[in-house]
């Protein structure tokens, strides 16, 4: 971990007095969005997940709206096209290994301060974000075992972008931020009812500590 990204975990942890310093840094991911970052998903136009990612923005902007938040996620645009899937795959990999890799010069000239990239390839679906102020959501195939099963897609992405906005994991398998180490994996989200699974009061808290009510975009 970069010295930078140690020292924003170290902040957003005291900004956090209701949550014990280890517990704010372990239910979260070290960063803060400073504005509303817009969303670029980049797959085919004609992708059903395309769609799925805008309701999963709603989803959360719903959210932080019931908290009374004063962070929104931004407009979504669809670019046609495709991340590469070596690159995706590689970072897929060393995520599991809890490595992180350097900023990809491929994403630097992706517009979106989020690029949501809708992949044909199998893997690990992600987030990560970099110092540079760039995140990236990427989703594996939706043709394929798991996402294809019923409401998993939908839950994943929000999942995902959960991540994006500084959530971690918990350990809930009931819960939409469920994951690693738990054993909760993404067939847990199957359902014949369309349905995004809930946040435990411990996310929604972290939630409103890294985006309070009187929250403003500083630039």
């Amino acid at each position: 971990m970069k010295r930078r990204d140690a020292m924003q975990g170290i902040a957003i942890a005291l900004l956090a007095p209701s949550l014990p310093v280890g517990r704010a840094l372990a239910a979260g991911l070290g960063f803060a969005w400073g504005m509303v970052p817009t969303i670029a998903t980049v797959g085919a136009v004609d992708d059903p997940r395309q769609a799925l990612v805008r309701d999963a923005v709603g989803f959360w902007n719903q959210t932080l709206s019931e908290l009374r938040s004063g962070f929104r996620l931004g407009a979504v645009a669809s670019q046609e096209g495709s991340v590469p899937d070596d690159l995706i795959v590689a970072l897929s990999e060393s995520t599991l290994k809890g490595m992180k890799r350097p900023f990809p010069e491929q994403l630097g000239s992706i517009p979106g301060d989020i690029v949501v990239a809708l992949s044909d390839a199998h893997f690990i679906s992600f987030s990560m974000h970099w110092s540079t102020g760039k995140g990236l959501v990427a989703i594996q195939s939706g043709l394929a075992y798991p996402l294809n099963l019923p409401n998993v897609a939908c839950n994943v992405i929000a999942h995902e972008l959960g991540h994006a906005i500084g959530l971690g994991h918990n350990s809930d398998p009931t819960m939409l931020m469920c994951g690693r180490p738990a054993p909760c994996r993404p067939t847990e989200f199957q359902s014949a009812t369309e349905h995004y699974f809930p946040l435990t009061s411990d996310d929604k808290a972290l939630l409103l500590q890294l985006y309070p009510v009187d929250w403003h975009p500083s630039r």
